[in-house]
């Protein structure tokens, strides 16, 4: 099997924070067939195996990742349907997931509207908004692991949660595909108008720099959002180099211009630090260091 495998190729302008070194070699999989051949290459030379998909949610160092670096994004996009649900690829973007859905007369998906990832990361981290999760609809996932095994795992064995999963136990797990329950029937029409106004919602609320990652901090259970207590102290417009705590939402960092990734973990930990003292809570990282979280 041949592969595509560039090298020393930039990973910054793949994410959403536009941080982050080169990849060492990167490989953009089609297919699961691939996906496996690249996994076993990466076992005969003994290279770390790393995925990315749109590059929400995830802070790439500045000395980029060593091994291989997987873009689903790249590929692994496919949606077919199946009577009442739906098998997708890892690497679909959360809102042609939605539209597509509303496309075909179903709802339930409305809220993967605005938010910018895969559906690979969102079955890991059971990405939700608006009072709704990616759990509510997913029956199974198919998971490839580094000892070329093909899982598959109904949703009870996944241990959802909020914002979590059995999966982040296994990091080098990775999703190669999803299946998706269709059992809210709505015209598209009314679907779509959903979707326009959660959109709008989120652009009143959110920061317009797209230079994030998303929510940095995970809500904290038996206390107010990771945002409000951020705010509270003091710690919007807080900067750290390029890094900025947004002004219109404390629970964004902002790539100013020229940020890097030791400028966004010093800002991490100011923010930490000073919620820990003013409010006595502990808040925990949504977003995933790599190579950090995953070696």
């Amino acid at each position: 099997m041949i592969f595509d495998v560039a090298t020393e190729r930039p990973l910054a302008p793949l994410t959403t924070w536009k941080i982050g070194g080169p990849a060492a070699h990167l490989a953009a999989p089609r297919n699961v067939e691939q996906v496996f051949g690249l996994l076993q290459l990466a076992q005969e030379r003994g290279w770390p195996v790393f995925c990315l998909g749109r590059g929400s949610n995830v802070l790439i160092d500045d000395a980029g990742l060593p091994g291989l670096t997987l873009h689903l994004a790249g590929g692994l996009q496919w949606l077919r349907r199946q009577d009442d649900c739906l098998r997708v690829g890892a690497g679909l973007a959360l809102p042609r997931l939605a539209r597509r859905v509303a496309d075909m007369g179903f709802g339930g998906f409305e809220f993967l509207a605005g938010i910018p990832g895969t559906v690979g990361g969102a079955v890991r981290l059971n990405a939700g908004a608006w009072g709704r999760n990616l759990g509510l609809t997913l029956r199974r996932v198919w998971a490839a692991t580094p000892q070329l095994h093909l899982l598959e795992l109904p949703v009870a064995a996944l241990g959802l949660g909020y914002r979590t999963s059995r999966l982040l136990q296994f990091p080098h797990w990775l999703v190669v595909e999803a299946e998706l329950a269709l059992d809210v029937e709505a015209p598209p029409a009314t679907v779509h108008a959903r979707m326009k106004d959660i959109l709008a919602t989120r652009q009143a609320r959110l920061p317009s720099n797209p230079k994030s990652c998303g929510s940095v901090f995970k809500n904290p259970l038996g206390a107010p959002p990771a945002g409000r207590l951020i705010e509270a102290a003091g710690l919007k417009g807080r900067r750290r180099g390029g890094a900025l705590v947004s002004r219109k939402h404390a629970n964004f960092i902002l790539n100013q211009g020229g940020a890097t990734a030791a400028d966004v973990k010093a800002l991490i930990a100011d923010i930490q630090e000073a919620v820990w003292r003013v409010h006595g809570v502990a808040l925990q990282r949504e977003v995933i260091f790599l190579p950090d979280d995953q070696l």
